[in-house]
């Protein structure tokens, strides 16, 4: 009975998720995740009550994701560099399968999204990871100018969440298809950490 009750909280919120990344909260109506669950709105409504109650988990769960990923990486015990090619790395491929995931998180964001950032204590993480550490101590040894980690965080992600979020924009000024927007976000693995870099190292 417990597997049973898992599996269909696990399809309903498959099926939530793909809605609401498509069509966001206003947008999404529960008669259509329930088709898309192949389940009834009863259902539904018997699991989470209420279509803001199923919202916020998949957002919850979407939000930890797209941000857990920075939060795991900029702790690992890597030199600076070689974790700066890793987080660009790791989230191109990310954004790549996931395209719909930035505008999801910054449409609940603009409204009320602190709590997230709160539960997840991300100033925190921040402010005591090794990435920050680390980012100091070449600093003081002359080796890239002294920065704030915030700001080589937010251009990191600003340099791939943009292109993701504005991909028609830059799909028709580079007059690239699918497959090229695909070889343009995958050359960004290299262009953006040698940006990242660059300005470190100029200091």
């Amino acid at each position: 009975m417990a597997q049973e009750k898992q599996d269909a909280e696990t399809k309903i919120k498959e099926a939530a998720r793909r809605v609401f990344l498509a069509q966001g909260y206003e947008g999404a109506k529960m008669r259509q995740i329930a088709e898309e669950a192949d389940v009834n709105l009863a259902m539904i409504n018997y699991y989470f009550r209420s279509k803001e109650q199923l919202f916020n988990s998949i957002y919850a769960e979407t939000f930890g994701q797209f941000i857990g990923q920075v939060m795991q990486l900029i702790n690992e015990p890597t030199p600076l560099e070689v974790k700066i090619w890793k987080i660009v790395d790791r989230y191109t491929d990310f954004l790549i399968d996931n395209p719909l995931v930035p505008s999801f998180i910054l449409s609940k964001q603009r409204v009320n999204g602190g709590e997230f950032l709160k539960d997840m204590d991300v100033r925190g993480q921040i402010e005591k990871s090794v990435f920050k550490k680390q980012l100091v101590e070449e600093a003081e040894k002359g080796n890239i100018r002294l920065t704030d980690p915030l700001q080589v965080i937010t251009a990191i992600l600003g340099c791939l969440v943009f292109p993701i979020m504005a991909q028609q924009v830059v799909s028709y000024v580079g007059g690239l298809d699918e497959a090229g927007f695909r070889e343009f976000m995958e050359s960004r693995k290299q262009f953006v950490p040698e940006m990242i870099m660059a300005y470190l190292k100029s200091g």
